[in-house]
Order: structure tokens, then sequence, then C-alpha cells
């Protein structure tokens, strides 16, 4: 994969991140206090959806560096760490990345119903920040290699 072949890549993803936020603040508005069991679906839906635009965007980067990210119980954790090992992510990006990355285990492994606003009003009032910061961060990093 050349250098312009991964911005693309990244370019691609930025994308299904954006219209994946979209579609979650198409649901999520200030002046709604509550959300049905099936909003909060939907949500969750569209938050691990942008996660996972996220972590593919790291994965692919961490491949261009002929790092080690292969497949394997803990990948997950493993592309969060080494992309801030190797300055991908400064380290408050990371921390609150692995907030969104314990969140993906949680939908992954429990009923929607257990899944409650509150909890997802804390990743849903940052997501908007992070996915500036984070475009940001992947394209100065793109620029240095």
């Amino acid at each position: 994969m050349t250098k312009e072949e991964l911005k693309t890549y990244c370019d691609s993803e930025f994308k299904n991140i954006d219209m994946a936020m979209d579609e979650l603040f198409s649901i999520v508005t200030p002046e709604k206090p509550e959300y049905s069991l099936r909003e909060l679906a939907a949500i969750s839906t569209f938050i691990l959806n942008i996660y996972t635009g996220i972590e593919k965007t790291l994965k692919q980067m961490l491949l261009y560096d002929s790092l080690d990210v292969t497949d394997s119980p803990h990948w997950h954790e493993k592309v969060l760490k080494k992309s801030a090992e190797i300055g991908i992510l400064p380290p408050d990006l990371f921390q609150v990345l692995t907030r969104y990355l314990s969140f993906r285990t949680v939908f992954t492994y429990s009923y929607i119903f257990n899944i409650k606003w509150e909890d997802l009003k804390v990743l849903v009032d940052a997501i908007k920040d992070i996915e500036g910061k984070f475009k940001s961060e992947v394209n100065e990093y793109i620029q240095m290699l």
C-alpha cells in the first residue's frame, strides 16, 4: 500500500464515520431527555459504527507501518495501544477511545435493554469532539509519513 492509498482508505472511512454521525444526530437531540428502546438500539449501533470506523482506520495505518495487528482475542486493545505508542493517538485521545472500546465490548455481549441512556449520553456528548480530533491526528500522522 502506498501513502496515497492509505490516505484514500482513511478518507473513505472518514466518510463512513460522517454518515454514521449524521444518522446518530438525526436521532439524538438536545431537547429530548429520554429515548425508547428502539432509539437506544439505533444510538448504540451508530456509536459502535463510528468507533469501528476509527478502529479500522487505525488498524490500516498500523499495517501500513508494518506493525503486527493480526487478529487475536485482544487485537482491539492492541490497535489502540500501538496507535498511542507510535504517536498516531495522543494520550488524551487514547484514554477517551478506550471508553468507546469498553462500550463496544458491552454492546457486543449485552442485551440492548441493559444499556441505559445515561451511559450513552456521555459517549454521544463527546463524540463530535473526538471525531474532529481523530481526523486531525490521522491526517497529521499521514503527512509525516
